[in-house]
């Protein structure tokens, strides 16, 4: 992914949006949706599908062949980059809704320990939390 974003930047290339809108490296891989970079792919296969259906023997100039050919390296190269940043993005994703899980499963926990403790163990935890305020307090 880093090859193909790299390469992209140094080539100053754009990838075009659904609406036409051309859409650089930065914007790609920060600002926009999953949903945005699935409508791209679907576009962008589209395109190698097309470019792939031509009839490479009616062509009547070599460098139409050769600029076809460029565009559909192009295409793919484009195609698999929104498909790797739609990857990262779904695994950042998914890391997230982790971490969110784990902090609700550790407070559940910590209130139920709490709900578990006697009330002289509680008792016990305030005093030594008062006397380490009261120890801080003096200079």
């Amino acid at each position: 992914m880093c090859t193909l974003l790299m390469g992209m930047l140094f080539r100053n290339e754009v990838i075009s949006s659904k609406l036409g809108t051309p859409i650089n490296v930065v914007e790609l891989f920060h600002t926009t949706t999953i949903n945005s970079l699935n409508n791209i792919r679907l576009t962008l296969s589209n395109k190698i599908k097309q470019l792939e259906s031509q009839d490479e023997w009616i062509a009547s100039e070599i460098n139409a062949q050769q600029l076809n050919i460029a565009k559909l390296n192009i295409a793919k190269r484009q195609k698999e980059l929104v498909n790797l940043v739609i990857g990262y993005k779904r695994y950042k994703m998914e890391v997230e809704e982790n971490i969110k899980k784990k902090a609700e499963l550790t407070a559940k926990l910590k209130e139920l320990k709490d709900s578990q403790k006697s009330p002289e163990d509680k008792i016990k935890e305030l005093e030594a939390e008062l006397s380490a305020i009261d120890e801080t307090e003096t200079f």
